[in-house]
């Protein structure tokens, strides 16, 4: 007689990788809300730096600029050209990270408006050509990304964000902006003879996608507030699978993202560790630890860059250099005859030896961490 339990059925291999899947994300989530909720002030906006970094970097890699991360330093400050575009590129990469930068300027959250405001005034972001087009639709993209991501969500659904995601994937799918093209092929002309060569689909403009999921995981009680998520959307997610592993796929991504941007969490506590060691003696609202901040959490900055973002005069700004090499935090370099500065953790003369350790969390914090932990373990025990 056939057993009716479901991990008999004839699929039970994509059933239990989509299980085990979404146990895994869940407990991911659950720790990345736990820590995005004790952030203090300095690792706030530590935090806030390195994640626009990193969503911008992945819109342009999701984009196609393989090269993204390796050029977007001299990029942003204006020392290189950007990303190179090829054959999939869309749109160009100028485009792609004002549009970014631009959607998360008016974040609610103010450490990421903050961030991404005080990037906007000083990237020196170039296009090697006109991209007004490009500029408008990756707009139009992001506006219709928010559209898709509210039409997915439904707030009194589930305390977990897994039906809405899988129902996210499948309107995005079915949209004409975001739906995986198919593979072409382009004619070459090769010793007289015209040859077919297959050429990759371009991508679809799911970065848009990343930067609104974040609601999704704020109305299922998880994540507040509603952060960017990026590289949580793959295009092979959209796509039917065999056994209907999509499925699975789409929630491995998201777990993903959310290690990811754990791990940019302890990086900015422990940046932050070490910050209030070296600049104890300051007063708070001292340059030298905010422009420090950008530099450790986003990218180097130039010395013109610096009197943009943070109104600080040209002599300010070598004040503000001494102070962060003395302290070891920073580096001076030189390239193309422009002044830039870089984050460093040197130790200094009277602290030979930094231990990069984030300093111990309170017994109570702990305490409703583990009651959070437990009463995720309590909802999937109902659901399953």
């Amino acid at each position: 007689m056939a057993s009716s339990d479901p991990w008999y059925d004839d699929e039970p291999p994509a059933l239990r990788e989509l299980g085990e899947a979404q146990a895994n994300c869940a407990l991911a989530l659950g720790r990345l809300g736990g820590l995005v909720s004790m952030l203090g002030s300095a690792e706030s906006r530590l935090f806030s730096y390195a994640l626009l970094r990193t969503t911008i970097i992945s819109a342009l890699a999701q984009a196609g600029f393989a090269d993204a991360a390796f050029r977007f330093d001299a990029w942003f400050g204006g020392l290189d050209r950007g990303p190179q575009e090829n054959a999939s590129s869309q749109w160009s990469a100028h485009a792609i990270a004002r549009a970014v930068v631009g959607e998360l300027s008016n974040h609610p959250w103010e450490p990421l408006a903050t961030a991404a405001q005080t990037v906007a005034v000083s990237a020196r972001f170039v296009s090697d050509r006109p991209d007004h087009l490009d500029l408008a639709a990756a707009s139009d993209a992001v506006d219709r990304a928010v559209a898709i991501v509210v039409q997915a969500d439904r707030p009194d659904e589930s305390p977990l964000p897994f039906k809405a995601l899988i129902r996210l994937n499948a309107l995005l799918a079915a949209d004409q902006m975001f739906a995986p093209l198919e593979q072409g092929a382009r004619m070459l002309g090769i010793s007289g003879r015209d040859i077919a060569v297959d050429q990759p689909a371009p991508p679809t403009p799911l970065w848009a996608v990343d930067l609104a999921l974040g609601s999704i995981l704020t109305s299922a009680g998880i994540l507040r507030p509603a952060l960017p998520m990026p590289g949580a959307i793959r295009a092979e997610a959209l796509r039917p699978a065999e056994g209907g592993r999509h499925d699975a796929i789409a929630v491995k991504a998201l777990e993903a993202s959310a290690v990811a941007m754990a791990g940019l969490i302890q990086d900015a506590r422990t940046a932050a560790s070490l910050m209030r060691a070296r600049f104890s003696h300051l007063r708070s609202s001292a340059r030298a630890p905010q422009v420090w901040m950008m530099l450790a959490g986003f990218a180097p900055l130039g010395l013109d860059q610096m009197t943009i973002a943070f109104g600080i005069s040209r002599r300010g700004t070598y004040a503000v250099s001494d102070a962060l090499t003395a302290s070891g935090l920073a580096e001076r370099v030189t390239e193309k005859g422009k002044v830039s500065l870089r984050a460093t953790m040197s130790p200094t003369a009277e602290e030979p030896a930094y231990a990069a350790e984030a300093p111990a969390l309170p017994a109570l914090a702990i305490a409703e961490f583990d009651a959070a932990m437990a009463e995720l373990d309590r909802l999937l025990s109902r659901s399953e």
